[in-house]
């Protein structure tokens, strides 16, 4: 949705101007990644985490969203996460936050006879189920991979979605999970059936039920997206200070746009499934649904994507993260905890400065990994700084 002139030029407002704070006082982990053990106490405000590469300064970051988001955003397979020779491992954090301050836990166990490694999940020590968690602390994650979310594949546009509705939207999380194992079985029926095997009435009910699941998720996503544009909008004018109009679009597949009615984009999708049966069969696989959308962005009325500079693609992009800030905060009632990891060191000065400046308005948490000292701190009230070496962490001491 694009925003008028007239709404750009009211962006006077920082990022976040009056809920309460979302914060990790303590991370601890217990031989994960390259961390044998260790425990670090936060801020509230800027913490500054430095240290060359391969250190572990990354490790800290992804300890605190697997918590956050119940899975690693950096790899599906969680004995990943366990450091080499050792068969279990721990990721917990007090988190402050209204109404009550929680601690969040999640531990994993490999079967020694399987190898397949499981998790559980706590909250202030009793065992909840993963959706529990989610929302508890909310997080918005930064990578320098999220740097190419306008000119890289779809891939990325559905995963910066689909975070965010994971903290913010219950019966999506649901559906996302159901949508995604049906997808699995129905891909291997499908994969079957072109080599002449499997039971081809069986084919039915899967697109039936892939079209429910797909169906929620493909709203609620063009829904975030129709939040999400005008707060994109107001971020790259607070970012840039220029007249640049962005205007973003959820862009399923199958059809110009999704339905607004559920029962509606669920018959528009099992349609398209059922007309396309014979060549998914040829192909092996599912050709249509919220696993192929993708979202669109725009500058100026023109496709972001071949038009925008490198420059003003990454201003786009920073302008997204912003937007998600904005959004997580207004769902959630309080301002997300923020992790940047070494994205700063991919931003021109300009840029870094004025993202700093708009993270030092707000009421934020902010985690920031640096392979060079950060001296850009001065609109911070909070500031901690913390080298790393060798999976180990300590606190400098600054003036």
């Amino acid at each position: 949705m694009s925003v008028d002139a007239q709404a750009v030029d009211a962006a006077s407002e920082p990022v976040e101007v009056g809920a309460p704070r979302c914060a990790i006082v303590r991370l601890r982990v217990h031989c994960f990644r390259n961390y044998p053990e260790a425990t670090v106490h936060l801020g509230p405000g800027l913490n500054v985490i430095h240290g060359q590469n391969a250190q572990g300064k990354t490790n800290l970051l992804e300890a605190i969203a697997t918590l956050a988001l119940t899975r690693s955003p950096r790899t599906t397979t969680s004995a990943d996460l366990l450091l080499w020779n050792e068969d279990a491992a721990l990721a917990e954090a007090d988190v402050a936050r209204p109404p009550a301050d929680v601690t969040l836990t999640l531990r994993f166990q490999r079967d020694p006879s399987t190898g397949r490694v499981s998790r559980v999940t706590a909250v202030d020590g009793k065992p909840r189920p993963a959706r529990a968690i989610l929302g508890v602390c909310p997080v918005v994650l930064f990578w320098p991979e999220d740097l190419a979310l306008v000119r890289g594949g779809p891939d990325g546009r559905r995963r910066f979605l689909d975070v965010i509705l994971a903290q913010t939207d219950p019966p999506s999380v649901a559906h996302m999970s159901r949508y995604r194992r049906v997808l699995e079985q129905r891909n291997a029926l499908l994969h079957q059936l072109r080599l002449g095997g499997g039971a081809r009435d069986s084919l039915n009910s899967f697109t039936s039920e892939l079209a429910q699941h797909g169906a929620w998720l493909g709203v609620a996503r063009s829904r975030l997206v129709e939040s999400l544009a005008p707060l994109a909008a107001l971020s790259l004018h607070d970012l840039s200070g220029e007249r640049e109009r962005i205007s973003l679009r959820y862009a399923p597949v199958h059809v110009a746009s999704i339905p607004e009615s559920v029962e509606a984009a669920e018959q528009s999708l099992l349609d398209t499934l059922r007309q396309r049966a014979s060549e998914e069969v040829a192909r092996g696989m599912t050709l249509a649904g919220p696993h192929r959308d993708d979202v669109a962005f725009d500058l100026d009325g023109r496709a972001a994507r071949g038009s925008a500079s490198q420059g003003q693609q990454r201003s786009i992009v920073l302008a997204c993260k912003l937007a998600e800030v904005r959004y997580l905060q207004d769902t959630a009632g309080v301002a997300p905890v923020i992790l940047l990891d070494d994205v700063l060191s991919e931003l021109d000065p300009e840029r870094r400065g004025r993202l700093l400046a708009l993270l030092a308005e707000g009421r934020h948490q902010v985690l920031v990994t640096t392979t060079e000292p950060l001296t850009e701190v001065a609109g911070f009230a909070d500031v901690l700084h913390f080298t790393v070496r060798s999976g180990v962490v300590t606190q400098d001491e600054r003036p």
